[in-house]
């Protein structure tokens, strides 16, 4: 498990900062997923939701159901809150980790965690993601973290079929999990 001091070493952007260094990349990433499964859904959880770029993504696009997203770093949950804009009921940040995910068994019909897995023990999030998912889990890995796609590939495929999304202009591997 990657505890918090060390995910703040290996990971150390602001959460002020977050938004212009990777926005436009994950939103890149957000369109690839969601233009393939659509808007379909009733309650979605962001693994990692970082500033919450996913939360104004889905709103952006239409979705009118209840996201909730979680991340390790305070500081980021606490941007993130300052700066939604959606109904406080409809959208919610929560200090968690994404080993230990405080939700109850098939809460959401999907799951996301999107350029995460390579920060995290991956059959611990997978475990995690498998059991508070019911339809699909959503993870992407960065391409330059190739010495991990087996392992990651491996992990998730145990928890139903693969689906590798192909996209020349998103610079992480997408892969969504339909659970058996």
């Amino acid at each position: 498990m990657l505890c918090y001091g060390l995910y703040k070493l290996l990971y150390d952007v602001p959460a002020e900062g977050y938004r212009e260094l990777y926005g436009d990349e994950q939103v890149v990433k957000y369109r690839v997923v969601f233009n393939y499964l659509g808007l379909g859904f009733s309650r979605v959880l962001d693994i990692g939701c970082g500033v919450g770029l996913l939360a104004q993504y889905l709103e952006e696009a239409g979705f009118e159901g209840t996201y909730i997203g979680v991340d390790i770093d305070y500081d980021r949950v606490k941007y993130a809150k300052k700066n939604s804009n959606r109904r406080e009921h409809t959208v919610e940040y929560i200090v968690a980790d994404a080993h230990h995910l405080p939700f109850r068994d098939k809460s959401f019909q999907i799951s996301t965690s999107f350029t995460v897995i390579h920060l995290l023990d991956i059959d611990k999030a997978v475990e995690e993601a498998i059991r508070i998912s019911q339809q699909f889990i959503v993870v992407t890995l960065l391409k330059k973290r190739e010495d991990l796609r087996k392992n990651v590939v491996e992990r998730i495929q145990k928890a139903g079929k693969i689906i590798e999304l192909e996209d020349t202009q998103s610079k992480d591997y997408c892969y969504i999990i339909i659970l058996d």
